[in-house]
């Protein structure tokens, strides 16, 4: 089975610290989010880059966070309530099954920390290609296959090649890597 992030450590992925390797200003700004887009967060957690996201696309855009933990989203309502992002959605998603989310509703979709996670064979690829607007992008954040301080253990992780080649035989255009921390490697991809 893959390696699955424990809920219960959720605090871990709001730190403080977690900015010196894994900026949400830097990995929200190779999407180029702007007022008025529409974001797709998948495996949002408690909302360490949904959050600041909705602040980006405010007033008249909006966030959909997508997590299979009940917890998670939780603690996103908690926060997204804090700071009076209404237009955070919070969408609680089984990996099977298709998300709540409308059809081509969104100019982007982010998965950071979450592929290594999931079985591209599921459907998953398929169900983010459905949700995403013609064009869109998808930015694909995961630990490095290597010996990083943090992460699931380096056996669980998932090369950026196998990424490239899962993502293109889905149907996606693969537009090259982006630099985002030191222990994760980028991918954008584009839906055609």
């Amino acid at each position: 089975m893959a390696h699955r992030f424990d809920p219960a450590e959720m605090d871990r992925l709001l730190a403080p610290d977690r900015r010196q390797w894994l900026d949400p200003a830097r990995i929200l700004g190779i999407l180029g989010l702007r007022e008025g887009m529409t974001l797709l967060d998948v495996g949002c957690g408690p909302g360490y880059f949904a959050l600041e996201a909705a602040r980006r696309v405010a007033p008249a855009g909006k966030v959909y966070g997508v997590d299979v933990s009940e917890e998670m989203l939780a603690r996103l309502r908690e926060r997204a309530a804090a700071a009076g992002a209404e237009n955070l959605v919070p969408v609680l998603a089984e990996e099977e099954d298709e998300y709540p989310v409308p059809s081509a509703s969104c100019d982007a979709a982010l998965l950071v920390d979450v592929y290594h996670e999931v079985d591209p064979a599921s459907g998953f690829l398929g169900e983010i290609r459905r949700i995403l607007k013609p064009g869109a992008q998808v930015l694909v954040v995961d630990w490095k296959p290597e010996p990083t301080p943090l992460g699931p253990p380096v056996p669980q992780r998932i090369a950026p090649e196998d990424v490239v080649e899962e993502m293109t035989w889905s149907g996606y255009e693969f537009l090259g890597p982006q630099e985002v921390g030191p222990y994760h490697y980028g991918l954008l991809f584009r839906r055609p």
